[in-house]
This record gives C-alpha cells, sequence and structure tokens, in this order.
C-alpha cells in the first residue's frame, strides 16, 4: 500500500440527517438553504418555478413562501470534483512501472479541476454558510455522487440539514411539488455509497490494469498503450467474441422445399411440416421419395383449415435501452446522440426523465396520462382512433416495479407544432415515438384472424399461416411503419375447404448457413443490458440478471462511445 497525506483526504462520514417531516403543504422553517443544483439549465428550471429570484455570480438568490429565510440556488458542472490521478499521491507515480504496480491508496482524494475552481468557490462558501441544504441534482446514483463529493470537499458535510428533492420532470408543477415534498437525504444517501464504490472501482481498473497490460504487450514488442475498463473491456470482449464467430464461419449449402399450392380460390406458398432440410440434393430427394412425392406437380387435399382469433397489446412504454434500441433501428442513431436528444427534450420539459431503467408508470402517471389523452391525440393527428381503455393495465402500470424512476412518458406540456419544427430530426422522431407508445396504451389490441391451412401429399405434409387483420386498434397510431412490419410478417391466404383438391408444385431450394449479425448500436445496448445471459457460471448470471448486466441506463451509450473514441471498434454505416 503506497499514499501520501499532503492533501484532505475525502471520506463517509457520518452527518446529521434532518428527520423533520415534510409533508406537502408544510412551510420549511430554516435560517439559511443552500439548493445545490447539478448543472446551469437544471438551475434554471427550478429558478423559473419560485415567485422571485434574482441571478448572481454563479448562483440566484430565492424569494418564495416554501422558504421563511435567505434561499440559494447553486450549481456545479457536472462533476465539479474529481479522483486525483496517481501522480498526485506519489511523484514516481507519474511514470508507468512494473514496480509501482498494483497502486492502492489508503484513502483515495479528490480535488477540483482549474477551469473550475471558480464556480467551486462560489459553492463552497455557499454550502459552509448553509444551515439547510437541498441536494436537487439528477434523481439518480450519478446526481448523488456530483452532490455529495461536492459537499465533502467543500467541508460542508457535517453539522447541517440535509433534504433531497427526487423529481422526474422539470415541469414547474413537479418542480413545486417536489420541493414541497422533500425526502430525508439519508434515505438516497446510500446511492452515493453505490456510485462512489462503482467510481473507486474503475479508477483501481483503469490506474493498474491499463499500464499493467501496457507494459507487458510493450515487452512482447507491441507499442502503444492500452486502455482497460470496469465495463469497458467486457464489452469490446463481447464485440470480439461476436467477431470471431463471423470470421470464423463457414458457409454451408443446406436443402430445403417449398411448395406452391393452387386452390379453386388461388394459390399460396407452403412449407414442409416439420420443416427438413438435408446437405445435399440426392438426400433430398431420397427423403421425398420415402414420403411418396416428387419434386414437380402433384395432386393433394386440403387437410385441415384452422382459423384463430387473436389478438395483441401495444408495446411496452420505454426506458432508455429500449428508446436508444428502437432510435437506431429507426434512424441509425448512436445510443449517445439519442441519449443526448432526450436530454434536450427533458430539459424542454416535453419528456420524463431519460435515465430510467423501467417501462413501467404508476396510476399517479396514469391519471395524469389520461386527463391529458385528447391532447396528446390532437398533436399525433388521431383524433379518429379510439383510446377506450381507461383502467390501468399491469403491462404498463404497475407501483411495485417503479422504484425511483417510472417509464419515458410525456410530461403535461404538450409541444406545440411551431416548438416541434425547432428540433432536431432525432429529436422529433423520438417525441413522436414516445407519445404514440403512451397513446397505444389506451388504445383497443389489435386484432387479427390467424389461419393455418395443412395439405396432405402422401405422406408429407405442408403447411401454410397467414394472418388476416380484424381490427387495426394502437397498429392505426404507427402508420406505414406498422404496415411494412406486418406485410413482412405473414401472407394473407385464399378461402379453401377441408377435403378440398389441389395442385401441389414442389420444389426444392438450396440455401446457405448464415453467419451472425454484427452488433449494432442498438443490439449492443440490449447484449449489455441482458449481459448475464451469456455466462457459464450460474452464479454470475444470477448477480447479472439482478443488476441487468453491466453498466447502467446512463452509462451504456458513454462507455460504446469511448469504445469508439479510442478506435477500439468503428460503426459501419450501411
Amino acid at each position: 500500500m503506497r499514499s501520501s497525506n499532503k492533501k484532505s483526504e475525502s471520506k463517509n462520514v457520518p452527518y446529521c440527517f434532518n428527520k423533520a417531516d415534510n409533508k406537502k403543504g408544510s412551510e420549511i422553517v430554516m435560517m439559511k438553504t443552500v439548493i445545490l443544483a447539478e448543472k446551469p439549465s437544471q438551475t434554471k428550471a427550478y429558478a423559473d418555478s419560485f415567485s422571485k429570484t434574482t441571478r448572481k455570480d454563479g448562483y440566484f438568490e430565492i424569494q418564495d413562501r416554501l422558504f421563511s429565510g435567505e434561499t440559494v440556488i447553486t450549481y456545479g458542472f457536472g462533476h465539479l470534483v474529481e479522483l486525483d490521478s496517481p501522480d498526485m499521491y506519489d511523484e514516481n507515480w507519474k511514470q508507468w512501472s512494473l514496480e509501482h504496480l498494483p497502486i492502492f491508496p489508503t484513502h483515495y482524494r479528490y480535488h477540483v479541476p482549474k477551469d473550475k475552481k471558480k464556480q467551486f468557490n462560489v459553492v463552497k462558501q455557499q454550502l459552509q454558510s448553509a444551515d439547510t441544504i437541498i441536494i436537487a441534482t439528477d434523481s439518480d446514483r450519478e446526481g448523488e455522487l456530483i452532490a455529495w463529493t461536492i459537499i465533502q470537499q467543500a467541508g460542508a458535510d457535517q453539522g447541517k440539514t440535509y433534504k433531497r428533492l427526487w423529481i422526474n420532470s422539470l415541469e414547474k408543477e413537479a418542480i413545486y411539488q417536489g420541493f414541497q415534498q422533500l425526502r430525508d437525504a439519508g434515505e438516497t444517501y446510500p446511492k452515493f455509497e453505490e456510485a462512489q464504490a462503482r467510481q473507486i472501482a474503475d479508477w483501481l481498473i483503469g490506474m493498474n490494469g491499463s499500464p499493467l497490460y501496457s507494459l507487458l504487450l510493450q515487452q512482447k514488442g507491441i507499442s502503444g498503450s492500452f486502455s482497460l475498463g470496469r465495463v469497458q473491456t467486457p464489452t469490446l470482449y463481447m464485440i470480439y467474441q461476436l467477431q470471431e464467430k463471423i470470421r470464423n464461419f463457414k458457409k454451408e449449402p443446406y436443402f430445403e422445399g417449398k411448395a406452391q399450392v393452387t386452390a379453386q380460390n388461388g394459390t399460396f406458398d407452403a412449407k414442409l411440416d416439420p420443416n427438413e432440410t438435408q446437405v445435399t440434393q440426392e438426400a433430398f430427394e431420397a427423403y421425398l421419395k420415402e414420403k411418396g412425392v416428387q419434386v414437380g406437380q402433384q395432386p393433394g387435399m386440403i387437410l385441415e383449415v384452422e382459423t384463430e382469433k387473436k389478438s395483441a397489446a401495444s408495446p411496452r412504454l420505454f426506458s432508455l435501452s429500449s428508446l436508444q434500441s428502437k432510435m437506431n433501428q429507426l434512424m441509425k442513431a448512436s445510443a449517445k446522440d439519442t441519449l443526448e436528444a432526450m436530454q434536450g427534450l427533458y430539459e424542454g420539459k416535453y419528456l420524463s426523465y431519460p435515465r430510467t431503467d423501467t417501462p413501467y408508470i404508476t396510476e399517479g402517471e396514469y391519471a395524469y396520462l389520461l386527463a391529458h389523452l385528447d391532447e396528446y391525440k390532437y398533436f399525433l393527428k388521431a383524433e379518429a382512433i379510439p383510446t377506450p381503455t381507461h383502467t390501468p393495465n399491469s403491462r404498463y402500470v404497475n407501483n411495485k416495479k417503479v422504484q425511483e424512476h417510472y417509464a419515458i412518458i410525456p410530461t403535461k406540456t404538450v409541444m406545440s407544432a411551431a416548438a416541434f419544427e425547432q428540433l432536431s430530426p432525432l429529436q422529433q422522431a423520438i417525441y413522436e415515438q414516445v407519445l404514440k407508445t403512451t397513446v397505444a396504451m389506451f388504445a383497443e389490441k389489435y386484432t387479427y384472424e390467424e389461419t393455418t391451412i395443412l395439405t396432405q401429399v402422401q405422406q408429407l405434409q405442408l403447411k401454410a399461416v397467414g394472418k388476416v387483420p380484424v381490427d387495426l386498434g394502437w397498429k392505426k397510431l404507427f402508420g406505414k411503419e406498422s404496415d411494412r412490419k406486418e406485410k413482412e410478417e405473414e401472407p394473407l391466404l385464399p378461402k379453401v375447404t377441408k377435403g378440398e383438391t389441389v395442385t401441389v408444385d414442389l420444389e426444392i431450394l438450396e440455401k446457405e448457413t448464415k453467419p451472425p449479425q454484427p452488433y449494432t448500436e442498438g443490439t449492443m445496448i440490449t447484449a449489455m443490458k441482458t449481459a448475464g445471459k451469456t455466462v457459464d457460471s450460474e452464479e454470475a448470471q444470477s448477480i447479472l440478471k439482478e443488476v441487468e448486466g453491466i453498466g447502467t441506463e446512463a452509462t451504456r451509450a458513454n462507455i460504446i462511445e469511448t469504445l469508439k473514441q479510442k478506435e477500439y471498434i468503428k460503426v459501419e454505416k450501411k
């Protein structure tokens, strides 16, 4: 263990969490209150929610009935405080050497980067003079980390009352209600501990693994430096594994049968049931001979016709990862671009909090969505589409499955046509998809008739399946996008009757096995979230399933972007 004690050390300190009740409508009585926001745009949204604000250098003064004493809002620029690099502990660690590894400081220290010192000093002065500190950074682990590292570095982590603002929307009403219903900061403090543990683990792996492997590779004549990361490296290995499968894949021919069946009312295609493949045409012909059939035309009979009425519910609401996958599919958008576009819509007060990992909402959100349903439909020009479902469905609404943040949904502020025109094409697509998916929750199910036709030719059985829409229901919202997918799924079938004599034209098709498809950014996000499925250890599977894979909703996009920037991977546009 090596450590230097030249600087003050950051520590997890027990501080005085105030357990005072903050019920809705109650006045917060205090001498000086400092609200700590994460960034200037967030600060402006908070300030706009109060009766009177005065802009100062690095903070706002607030006057509002909620606060009886002096109140200010100040802010960071995201992380105002960063972990020290190894050379800040010991000058000798500046030069990479195997002799210095492993690096394990006895305490982990933080510093303020030069370009952020001015704002940090403003924040520090305000925090130190506060009686009550309200943490109002983003409502997630990273927000907790940003807040508490600033508070600790400012020496304001003891002897004060600490409260937490926890909201999912930047609309004025949601912000003001959030300040009326402040949580005790102790409730969310464990999220800071989680985030700090992750931050330190990242530091240890990066500061030890990167020099270790770089130096070992250099000894083998491979020049350059190589970056390792707790999530970055497993993600890169997943991509490498798939690329190796693709690179080593050898196409193999195979043969299968296909039949065109001509009935009295039309023609349709059918496949062998069960499907059969052979490695040579001769082998397939021998298989057909065993069944008493041959290539070409021969008589057959409709053995069975079964029509079943089915229905399909609308898609689940979006989490960040499912939205990133959808936008990659529709717009070829990167995960980072989608997150940034979403952040803009969130800060514009049009969509709810973006970094959510659940597709569920609570009954509270359902109620306000229902109240504004006609406005959403008007925006989508979908007034004519029936939306009779006004009772929460557990497919979308589940109070128990919403822990901190609910699914991505529109806010009560519906965008004007003029504001929509000012958005980027990606933001427009995101906003429309979120609104359509939300409105679809209230629409009727998509219903269709699925017809299965079994045709008998000697001892061979053929099967054809087709769909006939009865009521498009929620699919009407998605227009051509839904129509195109429907046409790709299953064909329409002519009307036939059981026992009808038909002509079957059987042919043998030569095909080739196909290699696995490379990852897209959309499928990579999904693969990271479901990474536990690919590991051998049952214990590892269980852990990864519990934590939903590697990375988080907030960090997966940045991991992919880091790999691209370091040129470890490249995205080929097709």
